[in-house]
């Protein structure tokens, strides 16, 4: 196996540009980390969602599920089969993947600003309006708590993942001194119990986020690190091309330290590492509106994703999943009055709008065709 080793080094080395500063400080040989993607879709088109499917899966080990849809509150409660469109997103989760594909299955309580409850998930969408009985309830409410344990379980059973986060980015939106917090940790601290009771071998965890809006670096560290002792792993979502403390500015992977999540992985170091979800834009993102003005290029792109690589292996990691596979233009161009968030992550594929091929696919392909440690 040594060989073809060091074939795979040297080919990658020649097909770096004279503008990529990835330079190899030791012979990699092997990756601690599964890589993978979503398969969020290019366009809304049926064609789109099954050719993306097909293509995370062709050069990926691990699968991302990623259930930020809202949760079927009422039918979680009261033990009800679930909406079609909820049971067919679960049903859809194993279909066609590998026998050895890992899964990564992440769920979550809070919405999309992730401080309050989230939206109710029907055969209407996603994120739809929360039934009366449970507008103003808070996170630590029985019901609650009762109903995200139910929904937790029934779709663990139905998945059968090999890794299950029960929120998702649960620091970002959150002060330390809230109430709300507190509320939530309450709910955190009961899920994760119930779920760890029956489910003793299954990685249960809650994921983070490396900045916030709402707090300072060192309060967002003590938020996580309370937020740690209801998870198995440390699990990271980092976007590093969006600063928040200056966002009109090069997405130039130089501009950030190489340790940026040294400080994550320092919180618990007895727990697994692993990175929940990153990406990096390939083009331009301005969106005036929130005074979004990042310049960013296919080079830069393929930089980080070096550099990610070499920070998720010397951290050991445990997986690292990617969004998106390929920019979503025509999905964007299709959504009547696409909210402006929408467009942060639209042009963070490997491949362009019109599905070529950037410099950051090839990279993936080289670090996948290394050996699984």
């Amino acid at each position: 196996m040594k060989p073809i080793r060091f074939v795979l080094v040297f080919l990658y080395l020649l097909s770096c540009s004279k503008d990529n500063k990835f330079e190899l400080e030791q012979e990699v040989e092997t990756r601690s980390f599964y890589m993978g993607f979503t398969a969020f879709p290019y366009d809304l088109s049926k064609e789109a969602q099954l050719e993306t499917y097909q293509k995370v899966t062709s050069v990926s080990d691990i699968f991302l599920t990623h259930l930020d849809h809202g949760v079927p509150w009422d039918e979680a409660l009261n033990d009800l089969p679930f909406p079609t469109e909820v049971q067919n997103t679960l049903d859809a989760t194993k279909s066609g993947l590998a026998t050895n594909t890992k899964i990564l299955l992440t769920a979550t309580p809070t919405d999309q600003l992730r401080k309050s409850l989230n939206g109710y998930w029907n055969n209407e969408g996603s994120h739809q309006l929360l039934p009366v009985f449970w507008q103003g309830k808070s996170f630590d409410d029985p019901d609650v708590i009762a109903a995200y344990i139910k929904y937790c379980k029934r779709v663990i059973e139905s998945v059968q993942p090999d890794y299950f986060a029960y929120a998702i980015e649960a620091n970002a939106a959150f002060r330390y001194d809230d109430a709300g917090f507190e509320n939530f940790l309450s709910l955190a601290e009961t899920v994760y119990i119930s779920l760890k009771s029956d489910y003793p071998d299954l990685p249960i965890f809650l994921t983070l986020q490396d900045r916030s809006f709402e707090n300072t670096h060192q309060e967002l560290l003590e938020t996580s690190k309370r937020l740690l002792q209801h998870s198995d792993y440390v699990a990271m979502s980092t976007y590093p091309f969006l600063d928040y403390s200056n966002l009109q500015r090069d997405a130039n992977p130089d501009l950030f330290e190489d340790n940026w999540l040294q400080d994550f992985r320092n919180l618990d170091s007895a727990k697994p590492f692993a990175i929940s979800e990153t990406g990096f834009c390939a083009e331009d993102l301005t969106i005036p509106n929130l005074g979004v003005n990042i310049k960013a290029s296919e080079t830069w792109q393929n930089e980080y994703m070096n550099k990610l690589f070499n920070s998720a292996n010397n951290l050991n990691a445990e997986f690292v999943a990617w969004f998106v596979f390929r920019d979503y233009d025509q999905l964007y161009d299709k959504t009547p009055n696409p909210p402006d968030i929408l467009k942060v992550w639209r042009d963070n594929g490997l491949l362009d709008g019109a599905g070529n091929q950037r410099q950051a696919y090839q990279t993936w392909r080289n670090w996948k065709a290394f050996e699984k440690k």
